[in-house]
Parts: C-alpha cells; sequence; structure tokens
C-alpha cells in the first residue's frame, strides 16, 4: 500500500459519505413569490435617507461626491 493509497482509506474512514437528499417541498414557488412582491422600507432605509438629504443640505459640495457614486 503506498502512502496516497493509505492516506485516501484513512479519509474514506474518516469522513462518513455524503447524503444526497432532495428538499422536503418545492422551494421554487417561494422564490417567484418573494421576488414578486415590494420590498417594504425599514426604519433603517428611511434614516439613512434621512440623513444624506439632510447632509446634502448641510453641505451642498457633497452633492457632487454622491453623483461620482452613481
Amino acid at each position: 500500500m503506498t502512502e496516497d493509497t493509505r492516506l485516501l482509506a484513512l479519509l474514506r474512514s474518516a469522513v462518513p459519505p455524503v447524503v444526497t437528499a432532495g428538499p422536503s417541498r418545492d422551494l421554487w414557488p417561494l422564490v417567484v413569490k418573494q421576488s414578486q412582491e415590494r420590498p417594504e422600507w425599514s426604519w433603517l432605509d428611511v434614516g439613512l435617507a434621512a440623513g444624506v438629504i439632510i447632509a446634502l443640505l448641510i453641505w451642498p459640495e457633497l452633492l457632487m461626491l454622491l453623483a461620482y457614486h452613481f
């Protein structure tokens, strides 16, 4: 037995074989439903948008920086 085959045998004995079980139900309808729903605004989204607007009102020169990234 060479070192490679011995190492392979040790790995096979240490790692159990992978059992390929399918999902318990069809997940595609859930994916379609979530992709068609309109995402809602969270408080974090509203807070970040308000922060950007306030920052642009205080420092209008930041508008160029914002425009550069979009």
